[in-house]
């Protein structure tokens, strides 16, 4: 090896041992310090006395507490302070300090930069606990207490339903009160403040509860539909507030009580329901009579509108709704027959047609026979369809029709090419088995301008089986038939064999009994 390079060698030798000799010196001269000093980050009590001596820190004790005020701050303004005198606060060194600094390892100091130690000494102040009490009571932050109320959900408002944010209150908790204060003097803390320090009773439920957001989200899925249902010049409305009163919650679970839905149909069923009612009807004389009996009119399929009305809501459909129906009539109201219509005047033995309010058709007729089983019903029906060149099967007959149009089971209108006059009294002793008959040509006319389901009403005649009233259950069971009749619902099964006739109608079995 060259002497140059020998030299270099040497040189960078010493130059390391120089540093370490310099930081050894530096530790070893901090670590004396330390040995009459707290190291970096020491805390007693709260207080900061890093570098500090013992006597230095008795000295920032004794300053501190002789003009000591602890500043209490509670809710709503509420707090006030408190001096040292009030609390009989004074210092006490009973070799407390000096024990904890002898304690402390000044050797170690290097790991006291990055972290802080926090000490402990019970006997730094000492003051009069009931008086610090009593002090803490004065500021009246204990003064009309208000106990905290959980967060809820609100009524129902236009738009849905909302949270109404929780009360904190300004009930305190005594026990963590005082041990607060105890805290905050023996530390000679300037402040203490009962929120930031937990003293408070806090609400079980805040705004923020996930259970309760969820319950909100879950309701307001179903509250935010609306529907409207149209009867004629009125429409009901079905809001966020008629479903509240149908809902059902189980937790976060949110589903519709179906009997409550079923209340509601019922009542609409009961509100706008016209089929077999009495009907004021104005006749072609001018007259204003009362048509009672018959199968026309609005008949709700209440469970199948329930069950129509809950998926709407469940599946969040607003908009329009439609009610499911046995029947319909041409229009909602009072006059639900609108004014296209079929006419037959049993008294005069007449029968018109009106189409859009106009007359178009007219003529005379023969009407059952005025005896047991054979005279033409009163009331309102339908149409229930229209058939050409169909037979009527009677017992000993059998007729063959034209143009068959039925209303009332197997009554219809139909033309009597056998019949060679109409109207006046025939029909008393040489009428139909119910059924009203008509000329051939007008017949024709008549099912050329009627629809499967227009209005037929009846009146007048001689009725020679007198009516009696029925109960509520007799007038359903009499519905119920009426429709099975008219071909809306399916006959029940029977054990006799019946002779199906495609195209056929027992004009001999025409009126019910």
């Amino acid at each position: 090896m060259s002497t140059h390079k020998k030299a270099v060698k040497a040189h960078g030798s010493r130059i390391i041992l120089f540093l370490i000799a310099f930081v050894v010196i530096i530790y070893l001269a901090v670590s004396i310090f330390f040995l009459g000093h707290f190291c970096f980050g020491t805390e007693i009590n709260g207080m900061d006395v890093a570098g500090k001596s013992a006597a230095a820190v008795e000295d920032m004790i004794r300053t501190e507490s002789n003009g000591y005020i602890l500043q209490v701050k509670g809710r709503e303004e509420s707090g006030g302070n408190i001096t040292a005198a009030a609390i009989g606060l004074n210092p006490v060194f009973d070799g407390t300090i000096e024990n904890l600094l002898e304690e402390q390892n000044a050797f170690a100091w290097p790991a006291s930069l990055f972290k802080k130690t926090e000490l402990e000494a019970e006997s730094v102040v000492q003051y009069d606990e009931n008086s610090l009490k009593e002090s803490i009571r004065a500021t009246g932050v204990f003064d009309d207490q208000r106990k905290p109320v959980n967060a809820e959900l609100s009524e129902y408002q236009d738009g849905g339903y909302t949270i109404i944010p929780e009360d904190q209150g300004t009930t305190l908790v005594e026990s963590k009160v005082w041990e607060a204060a105890e805290n905050a003097v023996i530390s000679l803390s300037d402040i203490l403040d009962l929120e930031a320090d937990g003293c408070y009773e806090a609400p079980e439920i805040t705004s923020d509860d996930q259970t309760l957001n969820e319950l909100m989200n879950n309701l307001n899925k179903f509250v935010q539909v609306k529907l409207s249902i149209p009867f004629g010049n009125e429409t009901e409305i079905i809001d966020g507030e008629k479903i509240g009163e149908w809902i059902d919650v189980a937790e976060t679970s949110v589903s519709l009580n179906t009997a409550k839905v079923k209340e509601y149909v019922d009542s609409l069923a009961r509100a706008h329901d016209t089929f077999g009612r009495n009907r004021e009807f104005k006749t072609t004389s001018g007259k204003t009579i009362t048509v009672s009996g018959g199968d026309y009119g609005w008949w709700t399929d209440r469970p199948s509108t329930t069950q129509a009305l809950v998926e709407a809501i469940t599946s969040g459909q607003s908009g329009e709704f439609k009610p499911v129906y046995f029947a319909e009539a041409a229009q909602y109201g009072d006059s639900d027959i609108g004014n296209s219509y079929v006419e037959a005047d049993l008294d005069n033995q007449k029968v018109y047609v009106y189409k859009d309010g106009e007359l178009v058709v007219q003529t005379d007729c023969v009407s059952g026979k005025a005896v047991a089983g054979r005279f033409t019903p009163d009331g309102t029906y339908g149409i229930t369809y229209k058939e050409k060149d169909a037979t009527l099967v009677g017992e000993g007959y059998s007729s063959p029709v034209k143009y068959w149009m039925p209303f009332n089971g197997n009554i219809g209108l139909h033309d009597a090419s056998w019949r060679n006059k109409f109207g006046g009294d025939i029909y008393l002793t040489n009428g139909s088995h119910g059924c009203l008959n008509l000329p051939t040509s007008k017949a024709a006319e008549i099912y050329d301008c009627v629809e499967k389901g227009e209005p037929v009403i009846v009146y007048g005649g001689v009725q020679s089986a007198p009516k009696k009233e029925l109960t509520e259950e007799e007038q359903q069971q009499l519905l119920l038939q009426q429709m099975i009749d008219a071909g809306l619902l399916p006959a029940p099964a029977t054990d006799g064999n019946a002779e199906e006739n495609g195209n056929t109608s027992n004009d001999a079995a025409e009126n019910p009994q």
